[in-house]
């Protein structure tokens, strides 16, 4: 592999959907007309396509999707590649880029564009595959490339942004300006866990491996002791929503929950249904719990918990010290 080529995998989405509903075209059928596309967008750009199976509607991509897309990247890197653009679906974009910017974190070479799309670049009803003139696919799709030539590391391509991989979020259902994060002109830290386990190792504990969510709502606090009791036998770790600032109604029944949970070195993270802002210790609502072994999210908000911990949980390196950056 060239280190001056970009290698772009297609992993479903909006951004390869055709039909009404959309459903993502297979690879067969959408590849070639996203190659000639692209043998008009820069001749001089050279865009290899890698092979991948995994193409989906990104609400159905599951941990062990995510390895895989992981192990796709790796294996080209060691190959000698070192730009990538990743097309994924906007559902879980944020999740898989927080969980892959954690994975190549360590990487100090690499250059990996995550983008996808609101609109498909096709024409939904085309029999012909017509490109679709007022999608923002092919914006995203030339910026994203564009990014690999110029920046190194793991980032989000969207409606003219670039943004840090390992904190994004969709905040819009609709609109072609969907994501929010933190832009690539500021700076963040992330402690880089590397791979500790081959590959094979990292999928089969992706596949037995469960994050519990827990959303707070205004009911009694035994309905969030309940749920922390009955957790399924796979659950890993559990993110607990919080209101404001990461309070959470208290009781006797959460607290022994929660102690019991510490027992099994099950780590609960606090974090915030509010999309801004994260969460802290300021009131006594949310500091109670940090008492009893409840870590704090800080500003990281739901997708970056996800991909960080899936990370470190695969890796069987779910502790205190490699969660806290």
């Amino acid at each position: 592999m060239n280190t001056n080529d970009t290698y772009l995998i297609y992993a479903g989405g909006t951004f390869g959907s055709h039909g009404v509903p959309l459903s993502p075209l297979d690879s067969a059928i959408f590849l070639p007309v996203l190659v000639d596309r692209l043998g008009q967008y820069d001749p001089n750009h050279l865009i290899k396509i890698l092979p991948n199976n995994i193409i989906k509607d990104s609400s159905t991509l599951t941990p062990s999707d995510f390895v895989g897309l992981y192990d796709i990247i790796l294996q080209a890197y060691q190959a000698g590649g070192r730009k990538f653009v990743l097309i994924t679906g906007t559902d879980t974009l944020s999740f898989l880029s927080a969980f892959l910017a954690n994975a190549f974190a360590a990487l100090t070479d690499i250059s990996l564009i995550i983008t996808g799309s609101m609109q498909p670049l096709l024409e939904p009803t085309s029999a012909t595959y017509a490109i679709n003139l007022d999608s923002d696919a092919w914006q995203n799709l030339t910026d994203a490339l564009t990014a690999s030539k110029h920046h190194t590391g793991v980032f989000v391509q969207f409606a003219n942004k670039t943004f840090h991989a390992h904190d994004t979020q969709k905040i819009d259902s609709q609109a072609n300006d969907a994501f929010v994060g933190t832009p690539i002109q500021e700076s963040v830290h992330t402690k880089a866990i590397t791979a500790k386990l081959p590959v094979q190792a990292l999928l089969s504990n992706a596949n037995h491996s469960l994050i519990k969510t827990i959303y707070c709502l205004p009911n009694t606090p035994q309905i969030l002791a309940d749920e922390l009791n009955h957790l399924h036998p796979n659950t890993k770790a559990v993110i607990l929503i919080g209101f404001g600032a990461g309070n959470v109604p208290s009781s006797p029944a959460l607290i022994e929950a929660l102690k019991q949970l510490h027992a099994k070195n099950i780590p609960i993270i606090c974090t915030t249904m509010c999309a801004f802002g994260g969460v802290n210790g300021d009131y006594q609502a949310g500091a109670w719990q940090y008492e009893y072994g409840v870590w704090s999210a800080a500003q990281l908000g739901i997708p970056a918990i996800y991909g960080r911990a899936l990370w470190l949980i695969i890796n069987d390196a779910m502790k205190l010290e490699n969660w806290n950056v």
